[in-house]
């Protein structure tokens, strides 16, 4: 390389980096003009979320305000969108209900959902009147609810807020959302709701003396899919928890032989049962609950019949003045004498079902 190409070189760098110096939004572009990585941008939405939670907890108002995406209210800052959108994500992860349903954003109060069922398709003449037979219409209205999560955490930690802490939080959110979802949708959190307490949902009540969950076999859950439409069959699944499955795994072909009928000991989790797959909710009833008789246990069912509504925007509080109550109504903790702040966020959903007689189905114990 020749004085004058080196000398030509140098003029070069020094130029380029002296208009990054003054202008550092184009350290965001590489060399050919393109975004940075995602990894990176990733890294720079935690690092402004963790921001965020260090603002909120000392009370930097003007900062609170400059990193959040809206307007507060219920005393809350609405946080930045990656830690909203990584909770959407991951809650899949941790909630069946989420996993499976069909999930809709909506932006009001109130969204009115359309709905049909059994629309026709018919072969038409050329120049002729399309006939067709009249479809079930109706409508879905979802009014979203208040859904909070209280999550107690050292000072220190919320002090000190980095990237770590901010995947911990989103984590621990997402978790407990994912499970209040699913209590939601399939037990039902008052009159009404959910798969356990929607009347218009399908019951398979077991037969007398079939009062416990360990009870039921194959046959009941053969009668359950009878209570299926067949439109509902592509798409459907068990839902239950483990410790019913393993009841079911118990079941042999005759007594006091070690001819399982589900699966041998050695052989693999099935996937299916009657050639619908299981899936396993950990909300749903145990065989080791106390009270058993005439309970919903087992939910044969197509989600996609589920509809859940995210009102976009989710709030956050941090509070080191109260205690954290346990649900049944008992102090656990005191936040003041222990240190401690706790992490209030909150989301606004609605659950609700379609086409509940045909897409759904409950199994129920016997009274006694």
């Amino acid at each position: 390389m020749n004085e004058e190409t080196k000398a030509l070189l140098e003029q070069v760098e020094t130029g380029v980096v002296e208009k990054l110096k003054a202008d550092p939004e184009l350290l965001r572009k590489n060399v050919f003009g393109g975004d940075i990585s995602v990894d990176q941008k990733v890294l720079e939405a935690k690092q402004k979320t963790a921001e965020f939670i260090k603002a909120v907890y000392h009370g930097e108002t003007a900062k609170v305000k400059a990193l959040s995406e809206g307007t507060p209210a219920d005393g809350g800052y609405f946080v930045p969108e990656y830690f909203s959108n990584e909770i959407i994500r991951l809650a899949p992860i941790y909630g069946v209900a989420r996993r499976n349903a069909r999930v809709l954003t909506v932006q009001g109060l109130t969204t009115h959902f359309p709905t049909a069922d059994a629309v026709s398709a018919y072969r038409v003449g050329e120049k002729v009147a399309i006939t067709s037979s009249k479809p079930t219409v109706g409508q879905v209205t979802l009014t979203v609810k208040k859904v909070a999560a209280l999550i107690p955490m050292s000072n220190e930690l919320l002090e000190d807020a980095n990237i770590n802490t901010i995947d911990l939080i989103i984590r621990l959110v997402a978790e407990a959302f994912a499970k209040y979802e699913d209590e939601w949708a399939f037990l039902g959190k008052t009159a009404g709701e959910g798969i356990f307490q929607d009347t218009a949902v399908s019951v398979l009540d077991l037969a007398s003396g079939k009062d416990t969950y360990a009870e039921v076999d194959f046959d009941d859950l053969l009668s359950a899919m009878s209570k299926l439409d067949e439109s509902a069959l592509a798409g459907a699944k068990w839902y239950m928890s483990f410790s019913v499955f393993n009841a079911l795994r118990k079941l042999k072909y005759s007594a006091g032989t070690a001819s399982y009928i589900l699966q041998e000991p050695s052989a693999g989790q099935p996937a299916t049962i009657w050639n619908l797959p299981v899936e396993f909710v950990r909300v749903m009833p145990k065989t080791s609950d106390q009270s058993q008789g005439a309970k919903k246990f087992i939910a044969l069912a197509n989600l996609e019949h589920m509809i859940i509504g995210d009102r976009m925007g989710m709030e956050i509080k941090i509070s080191d003045q109260a205690s954290v109550t346990d649900d049944d109504g008992s102090t656990g903790l005191n936040l003041f004498e222990q240190d401690m702040s706790a992490l209030r966020a909150i989301s606004r959903k609605d659950i609700q079902l379609t086409n509940q007689a045909s897409a759904f189905v409950a199994i129920k114990t016997a009274t006694s």
